[in-house]
């Protein structure tokens, strides 16, 4: 049955709000960090004094959802499931999304590309209303319901996932629409225009990609870039979209580690001096990948992070590992109990076998450095970013990053199935300290060095603004550290 259709009483509302509270702060990490205990509770409290009736599965979404936001975890988060992507009565009919991609910039949003039947909407035409309702409020109320948030308070974050899952986020606020209504303006023209557009299936999107984009790449994993800009002033761009390697990368015989080292091989034989690495949307993966990454640019041994998880939540993942294999189970138990032997300061169990990390004896760069970061850095990706920066390496360029700067919650991961609406919840299990000098940085949120903001001219001219502001920057030789 859909989550539009079945509903919940209040009795079972309540047991899975209490039930969500419960769990998180019995097995996540770090559930306070963000938020007071005594908050936490006021904040339940008044969720349950409010719910009186019947709910639909996206009402009871609704009503959980401030709860898991609050924990302030990026990690932590309720993604819509199948029933609440779905068309009424039918698993099988594909749901009709806002056939769109959009770019919000100088306060408009803008069209970047056009996947619906209509091709009259071209890139850069100026979307003012859907469905009546004013962009700004559209946005303000996406913002408001993303279950991507980044770490702590983090606007910039929820912006960034409004726009990157704005059609999604649409349709788990107003449901299935065969149409929608939208008012839009084109570039160079004064008057604005309204039209119908029909809503698309993914795989209608899809198709519509490969055919009036084909030389797009939307694929974000698994992906590191090499590629020479300026060979006068000897500047070259390593764009690094994930940390996670998929298994078509590995069918291909090809793996981070090995990339990694070629492209860094390449820097070093083409004299590189002034090195671009592009983290923007980066949203993480493979914590060892992005400590392989780091060691180019170390110039001592250095502390890569400390691991730790809670009893209650080594015990959780045991757990979870016997409903897969009771073999491998009883492995991973008795790997566990053998590793995390070492209590610290905190309460939480560590690793024994923590040691230093060395560079790399090969290649290692040590010219100047600009990182390119947004509110989609996030995870292992934020991890580089703070390492770096607490280093001593690199110039920051672009938006706040979507990650915070000391640590996350991370490593290892659980879900809350809560008993009535079965809706999840993503549950990280380890703490993660990125083991940084506070002292050199004091701030929970890293903040870029020179904020730029992408500008209606080069959007329409497809240009990147960002790194535009970046080569002008090495140009006239200005970095920061």
């Amino acid at each position: 049955m859909s989550g539009f259709s079945q509903t919940y009483t209040a009795e079972q509302i309540k047991e899975d709000l209490v039930n969500l509270k419960n769990e998180i702060e019995k097995y996540h990490p770090d559930p306070f960090k963000y938020i007071s205990k005594e908050r936490f509770t006021f904040l339940q409290d008044s969720i349950l004094q409010r719910v009186s009736g019947r709910y639909t599965l996206r009402e009871a979404y609704f009503t959980f959802l401030p709860l898991v936001q609050a924990v302030g975890c990026g990690h932590t988060h309720m993604s819509p499931d199948r029933r609440l992507l779905s068309k009424s009565n039918s698993f099988t009919e594909r749901p009709k999304f806002f056939p769109f991609s959009v770019r919000y910039i100088n306060n408009q949003l803008l069209v970047s590309r056009n996947y619906s039947a209509d091709k009259k909407i071209t890139r850069g035409t100026e979307i003012l209303e859907i469905d009546g309702q004013p962009v700004k409020k559209i946005l303000e109320h996406l913002e408001k319901i993303s279950y991507y948030n980044g770490d702590g308070v983090n606007p910039n974050a929820r912006k960034y996932y409004a726009i990157r899952e704005f059609r999604k986020l649409y349709y788990l606020w107003k449901g299935e629409e065969d149409n929608f209504l939208i008012t839009y303006i084109k570039q160079g023209q004064n008057k604005p225009k309204t039209t119908k557009i029909e809503g698309q299936s993914v795989d209608f999107m899809e198709k519509m990609l490969e055919i009036r984009y084909p030389d797009v790449d939307e694929d974000t994993t698994g992906i590191v870039s090499y590629r020479v800009i300026d060979s006068t002033q000897k500047v070259a761009m390593v764009d690094i979209r994930s940390f996670m390697y998929g298994i078509r990368d590995y069918g291909k015989g090809t793996n981070f580690e090995g990339e990694t080292r070629k492209i860094f091989r390449k820097l070093e034989e083409n004299k590189i001096e002034n090195l671009i690495l592009d983290l923007r949307g980066n949203s993480g993966g493979i914590i060892d990948y992005s400590i392989f990454f780091l060691r180019y640019f170390a110039n001592q041994p250095f502390d890569a992070y400390k691991l730790g998880f809670r009893d209650e939540g080594l015990q959780r993942l045991k757990q979870d590992y016997k409903k897969y294999d009771a073999y491998l189970a009883k492995e991973a138990a008795s790997r566990l109990n053998k590793e995390f032997t070492v209590r610290d300061s905190d309460g939480y169990l560590e690793s024994k076998y923590q040691q230093k990390q060395r560079p790399h004896d090969e290649f290692r760069f040590n010219k100047n450095v600009y990182v390119l970061m947004n509110g989609g850095t996030f995870s292992a990706a934020a991890l580089l970013v703070s390492k770096l920066h607490n280093m001593g390496v690199g110039t920051f360029v672009g938006m706040t990053c979507g990650g915070a700067y000391d640590g996350c919650s991370a490593a290892q991961f659980s879900s809350i199935k809560l008993p009535n609406t079965e809706l999840e919840i993503s549950l990280p299990l380890g703490r993660i300290l990125y083991n940084v000098d506070a002292k050199k940085y004091n701030k929970p949120i890293l903040q870029p060095d020179f904020e730029v903001n992408p500008n209606l001219e080069d959007f329409l001219n497809n240009e990147d603004t960002v790194l535009k502001y970046t080569l002008n920057l090495i140009k006239n030789k200005v970095k920061i550290r």
